[in-house]
């Protein structure tokens, strides 16, 4: 196995954990497993967001034999929009999900990189906020996004597991920067990397990003990986990331 398909199986089984993590945080909310490597996250208090009802595979024939049932337990849940995770140059379950019913909606870049190769040299001007507090990480998300306000919260309020940890940059005493990471089997999964508009450009999200790893590191952690946006993207390459293919989000959504 090459050193970049490692990466991506590394990626995988984290982004799986992170799904696990995200459940754990919500009132109701939970994962289900199904054959093939089917998860899929159900998160009941947040209907409208199918980024917090997502769908993972292992294996392309066991999702698509699954689409149906899927459907029905999210309808069931009261969740009106769902999506479906596929793999970099996945084309064929990416057309199958179209033809199934699902919308593109988006394709973030797949990185990763080995610690060691990553720039983790911390910088100055950097207020760090109370650790693990993930309201504070929620509430910076909502505002960087523009979403309504308590609606990360409501994902992610509830965290309370030791491998994942929640870090806030502040600006009298409001934070203005925040990513969080999950570890698991050596990779630290790097989640939520957020900055409000007025505090862009300072260096505070990957000056935060630096502090995170530095502290995976010193848990285990060997590798980290994360989903970039394309405003992130030459941010992580610049860190030591590299790139490893595009994934796709194909959504289902209820009229």
């Amino acid at each position: 196995m090459t050193a970049d398909a490692q990466l991506r199986r590394r990626h995988a089984a984290t982004h799986r954990a992170a799904y696990r993590l995200f459940a754990s945080g919500s009132p109701g909310g939970t994962v289900v497993e199904l054959d093939g490597g089917v998860q899929a996250a159900i998160t009941p208090a947040l209907p409208e967001r199918s980024l917090f009802n997502a769908v993972l595979y292992s294996e392309r024939d066991a999702l698509l034999a699954a689409l149906d049932d899927l459907d029905r337990r999210y309808e069931r849940a009261g969740v009106r929009a769902w999506t479906v995770w596929t793999h970099p140059g996945d084309a064929a379950t990416a057309e199958a999900l179209q033809a199934a019913g699902h919308a593109f909606d988006g394709e973030p870049m797949l990185m990763a990189a080995p610690l060691d190769e990553v720039d983790l040299e911390p910088r100055t001007g950097l207020t760090l906020g109370e650790p693990d507090d993930w309201p504070a990480l929620a509430r910076c998300n909502d505002a960087a996004y523009g979403l309504a306000p308590g609606t990360f919260v409501t994902a992610l309020g509830a965290i309370r597991d030791p491998a994942a940890h929640a870090y806030v940059a502040l600006d009298r005493g409001e934070p203005v920067a925040a990513c969080g990471t999950v570890v698991h089997d050596g990779d630290a999964g790097v989640l939520f990397v957020a900055t409000v508009p007025a505090a862009r450009r300072r260096g505070l999200a990957s000056g935060l990003m630096r502090h995170a790893l530095r502290e995976a590191c010193a848990a285990g952690a060997r590798t980290t990986s994360l989903e970039a946006s394309a405003q992130g993207e030459p941010v992580y390459a610049r860190m030591g990331y590299r790139s490893l293919g595009r994934l796709g989000m194909w959504e289902r959504r209820k009229a």
